[in-house]
């Protein structure tokens, strides 16, 4: 039997960060039953199984929830959730700053890693014994918290695309060539439309977009040295010339890569 309890956190302001609203660990039955469409409370509410067997609905879509299974749902919005056999779970209420960190929100996962399971209960048993948690100790702990979530949904992701992982390692693997889509479709034996579905379902990002970002970052320490001209550089990172190389960098970066290159040369000379 789970030692139940429930907190709350309000605060005067909260100064647009995003905090934890309440957390707890509680159980439901038969008769539990969350019906979130028309709830006043704005908030995103993580629940995590510890045992027994609830169900989340979303829109027309149903999930079981069974111990390690984990939810994410916006309140309020198009979702519900209820008990069946003596669910019991853990549940973590955060304000609706952390509605623009995740997407989409209501979102469900199966057989969660021990790492994350721990940190939850750890959490849970740090502030049950804490009545008030000052705010910036508070928003601390969500952004710990949102970190932690970003990093199991991204592996709960990559395990169940893992053709988009071998993409990835392809690409970084062979960012010196003039590698594209076709080599990916001849590589891995799908269409390319598969190909850019699944990584973007996986990393939130086209596989050519990723392969412009990881030029870029191979390109910075040839930049920083200075031993190398742009066109150079551009060649060595599988761009065709240094002119197509200095457009993409400025629209990643901001800023040319000349003018990079002057800023490291300067802070080098400096130091």
């Amino acid at each position: 039997m789970q030692n139940y309890f429930s907190q709350s956190y309000y605060y005067m302001d909260n100064y647009n960060l995003p905090f934890l609203k309440g957390i707890g660990i509680g159980h439901g039955d038969a008769h539990y039953f969350w019906e979130n469409k028309d709830r006043k409370d704005h908030q995103v509410v993580l629940q995590y199984t510890l045992a027994g067997i609830g169900y989340f609905e979303s829109g027309d879509q149903r999930s079981i929830q069974r111990r390690g299974s984990f939810f994410l749902a916006e309140i309020p919005s198009d979702c519900r959730y209820y008990g069946k056999e003596d669910w019991q779970f853990l549940y973590l209420e955060f304000s609706k700053e952390v509605l623009q960190l995740f997407y989409p929100i209501n979102q469900t996962h199966h057989a969660s890693s021990p790492e994350f399971q721990e940190l939850l209960i750890k959490l849970c048993a740090e502030l049950k014994a804490c009545s008030e948690v000052p705010f910036f100790e508070n928003t601390q702990l969500a952004y710990s918290l949102i970190l932690a979530l970003k990093k199991e949904l991204l592996t709960k992701r990559v395990e169940k695309y893992p053709l988009a992982k071998e993409i990835k390692k392809y690409l970084e693997q062979h960012y010196q060539s003039d590698v594209g889509l076709v080599d990916v479709e001849e590589q891995f034996g799908v269409s390319r439309y598969k190909a850019i579905r699944l990584f973007e379902k996986t990393y939130s990002i086209s596989p050519m977009a990723y392969l412009k970002k990881y030029r870029i970052k191979r390109a910075l320490p040839f930049l920083a040295d200075g031993q190398r001209t742009v066109h150079q550089i551009a060649q060595l990172v599988g761009m065709a010339n240094g002119n197509y190389f200095a457009k993409v960098f400025k629209a990643e970066m901001g800023i040319s890569p000349s003018d990079y290159q002057k800023s490291k040369q300067r802070f080098n000379e400096e130091s």
